[in-house]
């Protein structure tokens, strides 16, 4: 990595770290959710085979 580079990172805007960390908090939400429909799913899939049997 060049100099200009490490001296453009080290300058780096606030705003831009408001940003990200408002990115890191979407992408953990959106886990958090997909975590949970995949338990609804499967446990609905589990109840449904049980009732069937």
């Amino acid at each position: 990595m060049s100099n200009a580079t490490l001296v453009r990172h080290a300058q780096r805007h606030p705003f831009t770290e408001v940003r990200e960390a408002r990115h890191q908090r979407a992408l953990q939400l959106s886990a958090v959710v997909t975590a949970i429909a995949g338990v609804t799913a499967t446990a609905l899939a589990l109840v449904t085979i049980g009732l069937g049997a």
